[in-house]
């Protein structure tokens, strides 16, 4: 244990002992005071990483009914009964169905044919296609296959200085890409689907699929080549002859037709991502029932894409613990009259604003708490019942500042601490300090943009 970790313990577990001790304040029930001790207890935990993240869940969890903050435990892991953690662990069985077949080889080898004239050209079409492919298939494995292309693509370098120059704006690119995308639609990350669970959870109101992509893929489309053009500016790349690019292609393409399984494989992501879109319309259909009949189907006699061993690999049991987690702590905070607290005695009886100045306020707030709790699921977690509660107060639809949370905690990549930029940064291709001077102004950008088209696309799906 580093002297981090035994900091994030010491004071986890000061700060436990302190609800206890300290007086209660006004409004607030001893039970309530305990319930905000152990959400800081949590966040304190998982940002010093004082142990691995199930395991602080784990503790997490079991503390619930030790401290009295629930009933008992079965009352406490309600929050693992929201169907949306069966779509999470359904959207791994997608992710694996895609990654395993020559489907994104295909895209990203149209695209460069295309755009790839020169280096520059040909991380655009890098991160084009890792933001297309981030939209129906999770980020973390979406990233690492993307890392591998980088890293194949950097070989084309016979000079070491000209590979690092390159490296450093491709391995920056193709996260920032790939968290971008993944905000397109709800099923492109667990943070989306997180997003949505809570606030159905809490407020009972229900996110549909066009509803969110309305809100969402106008913001996508500007932020792509605009985080690519402010990377080719800050860091641009070495340049090499045409003839080697062309080279490049010719090592990527697929020369095979296309396949049986992936033909399989496009029909059953078609047909899911077109259910989840009818369901917006349809109130029959439930997008986790799609995502699970989809699922099952890749592993059915006749198409196989998929075995039950390989599946298992896929799935990311961290997160869904984590989200799971996360859930249990929100349902309690709103259980235990925490954000009823907030409503009451913190912030003002009434708030006059307008729709664009809570999605600013929202959007901003987001990103200077994300530099304090950079795990998104936790930021969440915490936020979400402020915002209802905020939503409450200004007569703002909480749909809609919810979607701008979801959207800011899915692209927090000022530094690579989230999960998705750290796969690339501990690769070594970049320095934690390369990375905010141009994703600063990504940032930046991006809350401009929430602010402008969020109350418009909001009004146009009905969210105003």
């Amino acid at each position: 244990m580093n002297k981090k970790q035994l900091f994030g313990m010491i004071i986890s577990v000061g700060v436990l002992i302190a609800v206890f001790l300290l007086p209660i304040p006004e409004g607030l029930t001893d039970i309530g005071f305990i319930t905000i001790g152990l959400l800081i207890f949590f966040l304190i935990m998982l940002i010093t990483e004082a142990l691995p993240v199930g395991v602080i869940c784990f503790l997490s969890l079991a503390l619930m009914p030790i401290l009295g903050v629930t009933k008992n435990l079965g009352t406490g892991l309600v929050g693992f009964s929201n169907t949306m953690l069966f779509f999470v662990l359904a959207s791994f069985g997608l992710a694996e169905a895609v990654t395993s077949t020559p489907i994104v080889q295909r895209v990203l080898h149209v695209l460069l044919e295309k755009f790839g004239k020169d280096v520059k050209t040909c991380i655009l079409a890098i991160m084009v296609t890792g933001g297309l492919v981030s939209s129906i298939v999770t980020d973390v494995p979406t990233v690492v296959v993307f890392m591998g292309i980088g890293a194949s693509f950097l070989k084309l370098f016979k000079n070491e200085v000209d590979r690092q120059k390159t490296a450093r704006p491709l391995m920056i690119g193709i996260p920032v890409a790939i968290m971008i995308g993944g905000v397109m639609t709800p099923a492109g990350s667990g943070i989306n689907i997180l997003t949505i669970g809570l606030l159905q959870n809490i407020a009972g109101i229900q996110i549909t699929f066009i509803q969110w992509m309305v809100c969402a893929i106008p913001i996508v489309v500007l932020m792509l080549p605009l985080s690519w053009f402010v990377l080719m500016k800050i860091y641009p790349p070495a340049e090499i002859d045409q003839s080697e690019i062309q080279g490049y292609l010719k090592t990527i393409a697929v020369k095979e037709k296309i396949s049986k399984t992936e033909w399989k494989v496009i029909t059953i992501a078609s047909g899911m991502l077109f259910f989840w879109i009818l369901s917006s319309f349809v109130s029959g259909i439930e997008v986790t029932v799609v995502a699970l009949v989809g699922c099952s189907l890749f592993f059915m006699p006749g198409i196989k894409v998929l075995t039950w061993d390989r599946y298992m690999k896929a799935v990311s049991w961290t997160s869904f613990i984590l989200i799971g987690t996360v859930l249990c702590i929100a349902n309690t905070i709103v259980a235990n009259g925490v954000s009823e607290w907030f409503v009451t005695h913190v912030l003002p009886t009434s708030l006059s604003i307008s729709t664009m100045e809570g999605v600013l306020f929202v959007a901003a707030m987001s990103f200077v708490i994300m530099l304090v709790v950079p795990v998104a699921p936790a930021l969440i977690g915490v936020l979400t019942p402020v915002i209802v509660s905020l939503a409450a107060t200004t007569g703002i639809n909480p749909a809609l500042l919810i979607i701008t949370l979801g959207l800011c905690a899915g692209n927090c990549y000022l530094f690579p601490i989230d999960t998705i930029p750290l796969i690339t940064y501990t690769a070594g291709y970049y320095k934690m300090t390369d990375m905010p001077k141009a994703t600063v102004w990504l940032q930046l950008v991006f809350i401009v943009l929430c602010t402008l088209w969020l109350p418009i696309g909001g009004k146009l799906v009905g969210l105003t």
